[in-house]
């Protein structure tokens, strides 16, 4: 490209920053100098109201003051972690507001409770309640991303996008004359071919009047929460490197979770495994053979679900789970649909094997086939492999080439993307998974 083609890469590429927000550009709550402020104000006057009916004299009362001020701080850390989640594909659904109320709630709790501060019930739950109503109201103002006009640039990764999300408003620009006319959707162009100089000019000039424009490579990971693995080049790979400093903090919540977990499930656990062993004769844990962080083999330890028979951790076929497989048995199928069957590989995570989130370790056998006929997947082992993923709550339980392609592409993301609000957000997907019934997809 020449000179104003890398102008406009870098102009467009500016706006490829926000592109998990880009089709919602009457995103309100994005917006976050602008939302907090009048979500404050808005609670301030329903708590304010509510105490002056109840509490006339006691406005002015610490307990008051305690429970304004700790739902001023649980409706400020629930809105950003609220807009945090937006910004992850698949989560722009109002199913994700309560939970995001979880975390701010309980700290309050512990904060109220350890420090031993009054508070006053009605007070606190009528700043927190509408707190929660007003991100409802906010996230029902917002524009849906189906109903923004997509226009593309002529492209052969364009056209791919069209095909590929066909739930979008899409047209296809004949002529670079008419992208001053899109500004009220967005622009989508393949900034890495070679685009004429025409197009090149006309993108600039649209950027330069506020029409926003985004690489389809970026938006396509923004929609569907994968990256394209045909597309890695060195400079891809660079930006695969996971935060280095979330590892370190990711570690300590391992150890300080798995722990924990271990203790309180204990008894729970013991039970799975009378219940394991009352059921099908054989031992209640079965080890099995995986590759997992930097490409090391370890035997993972799981609740057995399948009947009793010899193991071989080198033939590809009989390490395939089928759709209502004969060799599961029947307390086996519940521990799969509710992914109870994992619980014990809570000690993988203590020794440092596995980590609560991340990339699925695969049998011994499949990683070899899949290394073979997949590129590149081996990088999916840069991070410790996880209990529970993003490709496990997007996808579920794949084992043909095919699928595997998309779920590498979802453990791409993630290594990308990996943070304590993916995490997070991965950790309460899975509990709806559990919940539905759903952990054997």
């Amino acid at each position: 490209m020449d000179m104003q083609s890398s102008k406009t890469t870098a102009m467009a590429g500016s706006a490829t920053a926000s592109a998990g927000s880009a089709l919602g550009r009457r995103a309100w709550l994005e917006r976050f100098t602008f939302a907090l402020p009048l979500m404050t104000v808005f609670v301030f006057a329903v708590q304010a109201t509510t105490i002056m009916v109840l509490y006339p004299r006691l406005f002015n009362d610490p307990a008051m003051i305690n429970s304004m001020g700790g739902a001023f701080l649980v409706n400020t850390a629930a809105a950003l972690i609220f807009r945090e989640f937006r910004r992850t594909p698949g989560t722009r659904r109002f199913a994700f507001i309560l939970p995001s109320y979880i975390v701010p709630v309980l700290m309050l709790a512990f904060g109220l409770l350890g420090l031993r501060l009054d508070y006053n019930n009605y007070a606190l739950m009528s700043g927190i309640l509408s707190g929660v109503a007003f991100i409802y109201f906010i996230s029902a103002l917002q524009r849906p991303t189906s109903g923004r006009k997509v226009y593309l640039v002529p492209g052969q990764k364009t056209r791919e996008l069209a095909a590929e999300l066909s739930f979008l408003n899409i047209e296809m620009l004949a002529s670079p004359g008419e992208l001053m006319r899109c500004g009220d959707g967005a622009v989508v162009a393949d900034l890495r071919q070679d685009l004429s100089g025409d197009w090149e000019r006309g993108i600039a000039h649209a950027v330069i009047n506020g029409v926003p424009v985004y690489n389809v490579k970026q938006l396509r990971e923004s929609l569907t929460g994968r990256v394209q693995i045909e597309t890695l080049s060195e400079n891809s790979f660079g930006a695969l490197v996971p935060s280095l400093s979330y590892l370190l903090l990711k570690r300590a919540i391992d150890l300080f979770g798995s722990l924990l977990a271990l203790i309180v499930l204990l008894v729970p656990m013991v039970l799975i495994a009378i219940t394991i062993r009352i059921g099908s004769p054989g031992p209640a844990l079965y080890r099995h053979r995986r590759v997992g962080y930097r490409g090391k083999e370890f035997d993972t330890i799981k609740f057995r679900t399948m009947h009793s028979r010899q193991q071989d951790d080198g033939d590809l076929e009989s390490q395939k789970t089928l759709d209502n497989d004969p060799r599961v048995t029947a307390i086996g199928r519940f521990l799969r649909n509710t992914r109870l069957d994992e619980l014990p590989q809570l000690i993988n995570v203590l020794r440092g094997e596995m980590s609560l989130i991340g990339p699925r370790p695969e049998a011994l056998a499949l990683s070899r086939w899949y290394d073979e006929h997949l590129d590149f997947y081996d990088y999916r082992h840069i991070v410790r492999p996880g209990i529970t993923g993003w490709a496990q709550v997007n996808q579920g339980h794949v084992t043909e080439l095919d699928d595997v392609y998309v779920k590498l592409q979802y453990d791409f993301y993630y290594i990308k993307n990996v943070s304590a609000w993916l995490d997070l957000l991965i950790a309460l997907r899975t509990l709806a998974v559990m919940v539905n019934f759903r952990g054997a997809r």
